[in-house]
Order: C-alpha cells, then structure tokens, then sequence
C-alpha cells in the first residue's frame, strides 16, 4: 500500500475539489445559473491562488538552499539557514547548517595544519642551514691552513663531525616523523614486560649517569607488568624521556623513574630537579614546531621533533603522556600504557 505524506494528501483533495467544481460550473453555466456559477468561478478562483501561492511559496524556498549552498561552496561557511513551516525544507536547511560547520572546521584545522608546515619547514629549514654553515666553515679553515698544528686540525674535525652527527639525526627525526605521520613504520607488537624494558633502558644510560655524577632513584615493581608493544618504539619512547631529563635537567643531579599499576594501565614517571619548564611552555612542549628552549635555560637547540615522536609512537600504543614542572623542584614526564 502506498502512504501519501499528510500535505501532499491535502493538495491532492484540494485538486479534486477543483476539479469536482469545475464541473459543476460547467454544468451551472450550461443551465444559465449566473449567480451559482459566479460562485463557483470564485471558489475556482480562490483555490488557484492558493495552489498558485503554495507553489511560489515552495520555489522561494528551493532558491534560499540554493542561494545558501552556492555560498557555502565559495567558501563563506558562516552561513546559516533557518526555514520555517516546511519540515522536509526545515530538515534540509539543517542539514546544509550542519555540513557547513563542519567544512568550517576542517578549514580551521587545515590553516593550523598549513601554518604549521610552514613554520616546521622554516625551522627546519633554519635548522639544517646553520650547522651546514658552520660545517662548510670549518672545512674551509682547514682547507686554508688556519689550523697551525696537528692539534688544532684535530680539534676542527671534531667540531666538524659533532656537527655532522648532529646534522644527520635531525634529518633522521625528520623522516621518521614523516613516516610515522603516513603510517610506513611497521610495528610488531608483542607482549613485553614493562620493568625489563625500564631497566634495558637505564642500563643504556649508567655511564652517562655515573660520568656526571647523577643520583639514581628507581621505583620499578618486581612483579611481571605484562604490555602489549612494539619493543623499539617503546625503548625509543623511554630512552628520549631519559636523555631529556638528563640533558636538560642534569643540573639537578637526579633522575628518577617510578612506575605504578593503576586499574587498566601502568602509569610511568620520569623526573628530574633540574631548571624546569614554564608554565606557558607546559601546553606545546609535545607540539613538534615547539623548538624554543627556553624551559630548559637555553642549553641547546634541538629539533622540536623529539618528544612530537614520543607523543606519536604513544597515541600508536594507546598511551597518553603529559608534564609537570616545579623549577627546581621536581620537572616530571608521565606516561601510561594499556596492561596487557
């Protein structure tokens, strides 16, 4: 059975209607009833209009989406459009309303995304030319025989591939960064146990950490703290956050490393009580165009790529990570892990 939506069943007895006093005006006016016929030539006419009206009135409305969506289609997606008296117009309205948003959304994030790579390629770009620069230098130097002895010969090809090894990880973070944005790392999860990967990773590290003379606080549970990981991301995960405390937080002679087990996580704490990071630096230090350093008194320039990949490699594991800083006091990396 075939159902006729409630308006269109009223415009289709109204049709009828007309049609019924047509033919009694016909008949009227065969049988020479004038006033009669004046009548019905009047209920006639009235019933045109309305269909008349009806029709315009449906045509305006077609024209105002039509109007609205060539607008949102140039690009003005603040347009809205609000219909009354029509529900199937008034939904449709609110469709267009509701698409538009959300074009003017992924405009918004396409600008950030566009902004920041402009700004990463500046950077970067900056980046790759000063130790280029520099390198270019020093080679000339010697080239020229600035260097007078063997000594000083040694001294400018140590620069020269300090520089060079510098120069060569940033282009690595560069194109790891690039691979793990279009997902070409493959990762080979398998169950691992967390405290065995912690002490891997701070084993890597106790020449650096005696060298200077850094006091070593680890909470690590005895206990199996099965995950669920592709092992290099991980160790590459921890090893950042170790080499960051300790370069940047050295000056407070410790690092710590605590790891608690929470209802469906483990939750892992990397600290130092070194300089610190500011409290308006906290929000953008895992942005990866976030190259200042500032929070941490300038020691270095690095890439501002480092801890984009930890925050990456993470997401990929289902894991969060976020800071906190004291300066001073207590400068804390947290992560967490999904147990297994």
């Amino acid at each position: 059975m075939i159902k006729i939506k409630k308006k269109n069943l009223i415009l289709y007895y109204i049709g009828i209607l007309s049609t019924f006093f047509l033919l009694i005006n016909e008949y009227l006016r065969y049988n020479k009833f004038l006033t009669l016929n004046i009548i019905a030539n009047m209920i006639n006419f009235l019933i045109f209009i309305y269909l008349a009206y009806y029709q315009i009135k449906q045509n305006k409305l077609l024209k105002k989406l039509v109007i609205t969506s060539n607008k949102i289609l140039k690009g003005n997606f603040n347009t809205k459009i609000y219909i009354k008296g029509s529900k199937i117009f008034s939904e449709f309205g609110k469709i267009i309303n509701d698409f538009s948003e959300t074009l003017a959304r992924n405009a918004e994030k396409q600008k950030i995304v566009e902004e920041s790579r402009k700004k990463l390629l500046s950077n970067i770009s900056h980046d790759l030319r000063t130790p280029l620069t520099s390198i270019i230098g020093y080679i000339d130097a010697l080239k020229d025989g600035v260097a007078v002895n063997e000594k000083e010969r040694k001294e400018y090809l140590d620069i020269v591939s300090y520089k060079a090894k510098n120069l060569k990880k940033l282009i690595d973070e560069i194109f790891y960064m690039a691979k793990l944005d279009s997902d070409d790392i493959p990762l080979n999860f398998k169950s691992y146990d967390l405290g065995e990967i912690l002490r891997e990773c701070i084993i890597e590290f106790l020449p650096q950490i005696n060298k200077n003379n850094i006091a070593l606080k680890v909470n690590i549970p005895d206990e199996k703290m099965l995950v669920y990981v592709d092992k290099l991301s991980l160790n590459r995960v921890i090893s950042n956050l170790i080499n960051n405390s300790l370069t940047y937080g050295g000056k407070g002679k410790v690092l710590g490393i605590d790891v608690i087990s929470l209802d469906k996580e483990y939750k892992v704490t990397i600290w130092d009580k070194g300089p610190g990071i500011a409290n308006e630096h906290l929000p953008y230090i895992f942005d990866r165009l976030y190259i200042t350093d500032i929070s941490r008194n300038n020691q270095s320039k690095r890439s501002g790529l480092g801890l984009a990949i930890v925050k990456k490699l993470l997401e990929k594991h289902e894991g969060k990570i976020w800071a906190n800083s004291i300066p001073y006091e207590k400068t804390e990396f947290i992560f967490t892990l999904p147990k297994f």
